[in-house]
């Protein structure tokens, strides 16, 4: 090994043992030679000998041996005696045995230190770099070291923590704490106490967790305590972090469900139980293919996917629950690994998307809708951005204008606005986008064909994040025909008030108080005044109380009840008394409500009078018919009488009967006559009570013992003119009659039936008996018999038509026609 002598300590070594060794020389000299003695001052040479061993170990030899070779050169040489000789040859070897042991004690020493050092320095290396703060406190409490960690724990620098007390890092609420447990560890007497956790205080005065663990130790005499602190700031943070997951986890609504590689259920929250309806003790260690399908091979494909260390994300399918329902989920399946990266299971998040599939569906009926609904809808719907160029248009636009949706996409709204309307349409899209607000604009487009519609606008601003109006969702409808409509209308509106003011009848408008909201010429005139002097006036102002309320009455009847009123008003209006045709109809406004009454009236006085002058006229008419009716009936009646005074002469039955049918039939006319002159009706008479009369009469002249003939009648009351009645009335005279007379000979007994119906104006008169009837070759209309020829005589006259049915008897069946009614 050489010598580093440009060290300083190398130099300085060097010098001091030089130096001594020279010195060693000049005493060998001065006693060997000058002085001639053997005085032992080779006890001087142990201290380079000693030296150079201590600092140089085995190269320090090389001192001894020249030390000694100079003793016994300097002395074999010398005049001295030859016992010097070996007596520095003796000490020469003293020497060398001296600078080898003390070679061999300084290299153990040095290695002792060296293994003192380098275990020193191993100490500190791991105290300085553990994680851990280190420190070490006397029985006093006070630091006496501490690690780079603790420092960088508790923010202090080495500096400001050595010698001052621990107490210093422990919060003031925790120090009374730690120091009673501290005297307790002491008295136990044991050299280290279990880990158990607190809290420190840094620097700035924030509390941190950790976890410590105290050893005593002895050093010197003294007791040290060294404490072991671990800041569990993040195991904390960590294990409230899991708490809060495990209460995320548990609290989830969704399905989280842990598996292992085998397909085992590990982990079953409650989102699980309200998903599937299994509990978590029913599905624990149980096979995750339970929620599969069945016959599905989903399961095992997950496992293997899983296995490959992919992820399943936002996968939509189906799942079986505990009831046996099919559900919609969206899941989400991750493996699991343990800290060596190795998968260990499966993760699967699942969220029930039953109803939300249910709602998509919906939702997309509702789009196909929507859709189908703008294709087909009259209105147009587009969208236009801040500039008016188009961004969407519905496919009605086809129908409306002619033209594709694509045709317009990125073409300006205006494009296609008649020129004349452009500067409206402008400051309506100005309006929406400076107001904010919702615009209305009526213009005309070109369409396709080169033709221009009236479109009617309505836009709405759409507006982004910031509250910007970004464009504009317009509404357009074909109003052309509305357009003419109102050109109509105003030219309709104009007629009518050129009709109104020419108008000869006064026409009057009127609220629901009676105030006049418009009045003709015709009708202002009418009451002495203009048309503008009755705006605003009421019907109170110019006519009589009671007069004025009817009127309103009746114009708020019109209101409320929103029926017009027809009727003929009587008003006096000064000293004339005038009469009124008068048509009182509701007016509709735009709201569709009734605010007002239109009023039209006609002067019919005159008419009025003439009326009543006929009404007299036609009740002494009426009066003069009665009289005619009761005249002739009591001229009738006279015939009668006469006809029955005359038969009492004659003693010819044949020529008596005749008298009597003479005298009947007279009898029936009269009673036609006394009906009409009693009815209030001149021209018609009930007729079924006339035949109920006439018969049941009959019946007691002709019919001697009812109980052998009996009478049935099913008449309806039916009025008949005049005209057909005074012949019917003959041929029912002329049938009963007969019937009553003839049908029943010998005193045989029977049955006679009278009808009489009405059905759609057409009139039966049925007259039946039960009795011989007539012979099987009879023919009613050649026969000789004054009756049955009066009988078709009579038909003929009121356009009847006769028929004769002998089965089972006799009936008679007459059928006529009701004549029509003279307007």
């Amino acid at each position: 090994m050489k010598l580093n002598l440009n060290q300083p300590k190398s130099y300085y070594e060097t010098f001091v043992i030089l130096t001594l060794i020279l010195l060693s020389c000049v005493l060998t000299y001065y006693f060997h030679f000058v002085l001639r003695s053997g005085v032992l001052f080779t006890h001087f040479f142990y201290i380079p000998i000693i030296l150079a061993a201590v600092w140089w170990k085995r190269k320090g030899l090389w001192v001894t041996f020249f030390l000694a070779g100079m003793l016994i050169f300097t002395s074999y040489i010398s005049p001295l005696q030859i016992d010097y000789f070996y007596d520095d040859l003796f000490r020469s070897v003293i020497f060398i045995i001296v600078s080898i042991i003390t070679v061999i004690l300084s290299e153990r020493i040095e290695k002792s230190q060296i293994k003192l050092k380098t275990s020193e320095e191993s100490f500190r290396s791991v105290v300085e770099s553990a994680i851990d703060g280190i420190i070490t406190t006397n029985l006093e409490g006070n630091v006496v070291f501490v690690n780079e960690s603790f420092q960088k724990m508790f923010q202090y620098s080495e500096e400001e923590v050595i010698g001052r007390s621990v107490r210093k890092f422990i919060p003031p609420r925790l120090r009374d704490s730690y120091n009673q447990k501290m005297k307790e560890f002491h008295k136990t007497g044991k050299r280290q106490v279990g880990t158990f956790e607190s809290a420190g205080l840094r620097k700035d005065g924030k509390e941190f967790p950790f976890e410590i663990s105290i050893t005593n130790w002895e050093g010197e005499g003294e007791l040290f305590t060294t404490s072991i602190i671990r800041d569990i700031s993040y195991r904390k943070n960590a294990e409230k972090t899991r708490s809060i997951l495990s209460a995320i986890v548990e609290g989830s609504a969704e399905s989280i469900i842990g598996v292992n590689l085998e397909g085992n259920i590990l982990s079953w929250n409650k989102g699980a139980e309200q998903t599937y309806g299994y509990s978590a003790k029913e599905t624990m260690g149980k096979s995750y293919s339970l929620l599969f399908p069945e016959n599905s091979s989903e399961y095992r494909e997950i496992l293997d996917t899983i296995a490959k260390g992919e992820i399943i994300d936002h996968y939509e399918t189906k799942r079986v629950t505990k009831a046996g329902q099919l559900i919609d989920i969206s899941l989400i399946i991750s493996p699991i690994k343990d800290k060596t990266g190795n998968i260990i299971g499966l993760s699967a998040i699942a969220r029930d998307i039953t109803r939300e599939k249910a709602s998509e569906e919906a939702l997309a009926r509702s789009e196909a809708q929507l859709s189908m609904i703008t294709a087909n809808m009259a209105d147009i719907i587009c969208q236009a951005s801040i500039d008016g160029v188009y961004i969407y248009v519905s496919p009605s636009v086809k129908s409306v204008l002619g033209y594709q949706p694509p045709d317009l996409l990125g073409k300006s709204m205006l494009e296609g606005v008649h020129p004349d309307d452009r500067s409206r349409v402008t400051s309506c899209m100005q309006d929406a986008r400076g107001k904010c607000m919702t615009q209305s604009v009526q213009y005309r487009y070109l369409r396709a064909d080169g033709s221009y519609v009236w479109l009617g606008t309505t836009g709405t601003p759409v507006y982004d994040d910031e509250g910007q109006v970004t464009g504009f969702i317009c509404n357009s409808r074909d109003i052309t025909n509305q357009k003419n409509a109102e050109d109509a209308l105003r030219e309709s509106e104009a007629k009518y008030r050129t009709l109104v003011e020419s108008a000869n009848d006064p026409i009057s408008l009127y609220d629901e108080n009676g105030i006049f909201l418009m009045a003709n010429k015709a009708g202002a005139h009418s009451m002495g005044k203009e048309p503008t002097d009755l705006l605003g006036r009421s019907l109170r102002d110019f006519f009589p109380p009671e007069i004025a309320e009817k009127q309103i009455d009746l114009i708020r009847r019109v209101i409320n009840t929103e029926e017009g009123v027809d009727m003929e008003m009587f008003v006096p209006y000064g000293d004339k008394d005038q009469w009124f045709s008068t048509s009182l109809q509701p007016i509709y406004g735009r709201d569709n409500q009734i605010h007002s009454v239109q009023v039209i009236s006609r002067d019919i006085t005159e008419i009025k009078e003439t009326q009543l002058k006929l009404e007299q006229a036609l009740q002494d008419k009426e009066m003069l018919m009665k009289e005619i009716y009761h005249r002739v009936k009591n001229n009738l009646m006279v015939i009668s009488s006469l006809l029955n005074l005359q038969s009492r002469y004659i003693k010819d039955e044949e020529a008596k009967a005749m008298f009597k049918q003479s005298q009947e039939r007279a009898q029936s006319m009269a009673m036609i006559h006394e009906r009409l002159y009693r009815s209030a009706d001149l021209k018609h008479i009930n007729f079924g009570d006339y035949i109920r009369k006439l018969a049941r009469d009959l019946f007691r002249t002709y019919v001697a013992d009812p109980s052998r003939i009996k009478l049935e009648m099913d008449v309806e009351d039916v009025m008949i003119d005049i005209n057909i009645a005074i012949p019917l009335g003959l041929m029912v005279n002329e049938l009963i009659s007969n019937s009553m007379k003839h049908a029943f000979p010998e005193g045989n007994s029977g049955e006679i039936g009278v009808k009489f119906k009405e059905h759609a104006d057409q009139c039966v008169l049925e007259v039946s008996d039960t009795g011989v009837g007539f012979p099987p070759d009879f023919d009613f209309e050649k026969s000789d018999s004054l009756g049955l020829q009066l009988i078709n005589s009579l038909t003929q006259q009121i356009s009847g038509e006769l028929k004769l049915e002998k089965d089972q008897g006799t009936t008679f069946k007459i059928t006529f026609q009701q004549p029509e009614e003279d307007d």
